[in-house]
């Protein structure tokens, strides 16, 4: 069983330490099991690293949950979108009944191999003193790896962010405020970019989308190039352990 962040700074604590090391970055998958509809598979991500504690065990320092889904059942694929939280729904529109819409086969060519799955990342989260080590780009790059062997990515990099951090006025209705609005455009810009270092590149029919088929190599030589994130190492304070926030449960 997996410590939290705080579980893990009160242990380093009893062990007389001050400072713990958390290195080894690994990712394990569970079924969520939401959806009753057979083309939809949701499950969740988390990602875990080892600590310099003896017989401690590994903590969890991220999440991402996703969901993967079969083309060509009896289902639409709008209704399956439609069940979960985030934002599935915005990428309805790339789709036309159970299979992707004829724009988005024709840029991704996933007429020219088997395409029976798309995977779908909603919110992918690191908790805060490990980010800027890109933990949370593999997490979603070995995601893809592990859990489409064939098939095809679509993303929508929306950012799960409250009015007032986008520095807009809380009592202001956000779809009028120019502020809101011009600083919500710049984080999916920033959050669209950072992405892309996964091997998805912007849908032509509908560009605040990110999508990629398995039958070109970007998302290979991106996962390729992220590679190095196995071998992180951070040191942190029992003070940064204790002031993180925690990763999302499955049902969160």
């Amino acid at each position: 069983m997996a410590l939290s962040l705080a579980a893990v700074a009160d242990l380093a604590e009893e062990e007389g330490q001050g400072i713990v090391e958390l290195f080894a970055p690994r990712v394990r998958f569970r079924s969520v099991g939401h959806s009753d509809l057979d083309a939809c598979l949701d499950w969740f991500a988390e990602l875990v690293m080892t600590v310099d504690i003896d017989d401690a065990d590994d903590v969890v320092v991220g999440s991402l949950d996703f969901t993967v889904i079969r083309l060509g059942t009896g289902d639409p694929i709008a209704l399956c979108l439609d069940q979960f939280d985030g934002d599935h729904e915005m990428l309805a529109g790339l789709f036309d009944g159970n299979q992707l819409t004829q724009q988005v086969e024709e840029q991704y060519e996933t007429l020219i191999v088997v395409t029976e799955a798309v995977l779908i990342p909603n919110i992918a989260f690191v908790t805060e003193p490990l980010r800027g080590h890109d933990l949370g780009l593999w997490l979603v790059a070995e995601t893809i790896h592990r859990m489409l062997p064939t098939g095809m990515v679509l993303m929508w990099p929306y950012p799960v962010l409250s009015t007032g951090s986008l520095g807009s006025d809380p009592d202001t209705d956000p779809d009028a405020d120019p502020v809101h609005i011009a600083a919500l455009d710049s984080a999916i810009g920033r959050l669209s970019d950072h992405f892309e270092r996964c091997g998805l590149t912007p849908v032509e029919s509908a560009p605040w989308a990110l999508g990629m088929s398995t039958a070109f190599e970007a998302l290979a030589v991106a996962r390729s190039r992220l590679g190095a994130v196995r071998r992180t190492t951070v040191s942190l304070s029992l003070d940064q352990l204790r002031a993180a926030s925690p990763p999302p449960a499955p049902d969160e």
